[in-house]
């Protein structure tokens, strides 16, 4: 099976296996920057997805807080008035 590429007019490091339709980089080295910078993107995201659970659970811890000191002040207040 012979490969049959063209080349594609935007970038000369691409071209279109006419037998898959397919547009294929044959530069490695720009291919190994594109997966780099891909596996970077994923961690990044990973990373704020992180973030932004940790923010809600803090964001819940202090509102436990808040609930648990307006009870004890409302404790406080009732036993003074005794």
């Amino acid at each position: 099976m012979k490969n049959n590429f063209i080349k594609v007019k935007s970038d000369v490091s691409l071209v279109r296996d006419m037998s898959s339709d397919a547009i294929v980089n044959q530069n490695k080295s720009e291919f190994d920057k594109f997966n780099n910078l891909s596996k970077i993107k994923y961690k990044e995201k990973q990373e704020f997805n992180q973030v932004k659970t940790d923010l809600s659970e803090v964001k819940q811890e202090l509102k436990e807080l808040k609930e648990l000191l307006k009870s004890i002040v409302q404790n406080w207040i009732i036993n003074i008035s005794r």
